[in-house]
Parts: structure tokens; C-alpha cells; sequence
């Protein structure tokens, strides 16, 4: 018997996450975190999903493991990567589907949008620029510059997030990917802010531009 895997579709390193559904699949179904961590060290098939489950205690029945299969592929966080062809004889052969994540690690980009109520985030904005007046000695800001202000930067975040799939040293990306998910969005956030100071060092003057002593 021989067994060759041919994958088509290749995860990404990162993958920034934009809807709200997808996050609520990578936060709160537990049995979707588990599948994701079972398909971390390459694809796999039904079957080893399926042996996957069992090796930790926790027995999913066929149509269970399909309904978080689909519900992952739906949230674009899992995909058909390819096929499994097993040979047992040149006129028997068996072709069995891979599963993968669509990246090793996932991003979620969710920040003052759309997705809140809008009042929220007035409130949210309110308490940003008034800590930051407290903090700098300022008496006031101007709420729509500080609002551009933090748009254009976050804009330029994600981009930064996007060019993670260029670094050429996956071992680091393997190591963010044994984070959880709040662990990951502080790393992949703090290397992108530092990467925009780094890149722009106007950034601050550009920022006191919204306060007012």
C-alpha cells in the first residue's frame, strides 16, 4: 500500500480576520478550537479528525465533526487543501479529501468598527482621548481628528499584518501559532504599532495635532 498526499490549496502564514461571525467561531465554540489545533501540524483527513477527537477524550460522531467542518469552512477558517490517494493495487486506489486551516495563525482585525452600536464606540473614542489628555496634559481633543487619526493608522496596521506572509522565517510564525487567540492579536499588534513608529516617527506629531493644550 502506498499513500501520497496532493495539496492544491496552501495555508497562509496569517490571515486577518474581519467578520464577526468567524470570531465568534474562533472564540467561543470550543469543538471548532480543537479541530483547528488538531489540523496545526499540516492537513488531515475525516478520518484522522475523527481519531484526533478520540486520542483526547472527546468522541464526535460523524455528523457532529461535518457540522464543525462546515461551520469552519464557512468562517473561512478551514478549507479543502487536497486529496490523500491511497494505492492498495494498480486497480484499487481510494481518494480521501484533506483538511487545512487557511493560515497558520489568525488575526482578528475587529477593532472601533461597525460591529459595535455607534454609541459604544462614541464612548469608547470619549475615554481614548480623554486618558490620553490626563496622560500627555492636555485639556482637550478633537474627537473627529483623533478619529481619522486612529483610522489611517489602523488601515496601515492591517497592511502591516498582511506582510507577515513575506517573512521568510516560518519557526516564528510556528511558535505565534501555539498562542491562543487573544495572546496572538497582543503580539501581531505590538509588532505592528512598533513597526509603524519604526516606519513613521512623525507618528506622535501627527497625533498632538487632535489635542489642545
Amino acid at each position: 500500500m502506498e499513500t501520497q498526499d496532493v495539496i492544491i490549496n496552501k495555508e497562509k502564514l496569517v490571515k486577518t480576520i474581519y467578520d464577526l461571525g468567524s470570531v465568534k467561531c474562533l472564540q467561543d465554540d470550543k469543538n471548532c478550537e480543537l479541530l483547528l489545533n488538531f489540523l496545526l501540524n499540516g492537513p488531515l483527513t475525516f478520518e484522522d479528525i475523527k481519531e484526533a477527537f478520540k486520542s483526547v477524550n472527546a468522541q464526535k460522531s460523524d455528523k457532529t465533526i461535518y457540522g464543525y467542518l462546515n461551520r469552519l469552512k464557512k468562517a473561512y477558517l478551514v478549507m479543502e487543501a487536497g486529496k490523500r490517494i491511497i494505492t492498495y493495487s494498480e486497480s484499487q486506489i481510494k481518494t480521501l479529501t484533506l483538511y487545512s486551516r487557511t493560515a497558520k495563525v489568525f488575526y482578528i482585525a475587529l477593532d472601533l468598527s461597525g460591529d459595535e452600536e455607534e454609541d459604544k464606540v462614541d464612548d469608547y473614542f470619549t475615554v481614548i482621548g480623554r486618558i490620553t489628555c490626563q496622560l500627555l496634559n492636555f485639556k482637550k481633543f478633537d474627537e473627529a481628528c483623533f478619529r481619522k487619526f486612529y483610522d489611517e493608522t489602523t488601515q496601515k496596521k492591517r497592511i502591516d499584518i498582511e506582510e507577515i506572509n513575506n517573512i521568510s522565517n516560518p519557526e516564528i510564525l510556528d511558535l505565534v501559532a501555539t498562542f491562543d487567540i487573544r495572546a496572538t492579536k497582543y503580539v501581531l499588534d505590538t509588532v505592528c504599532w512598533l513597526a509603524f513608529i519604526g516606519e513613521y516617527p512623525e507618528v506622535y506629531q501627527e497625533m498632538i495635532k487632535c489635542f489642545t493644550k
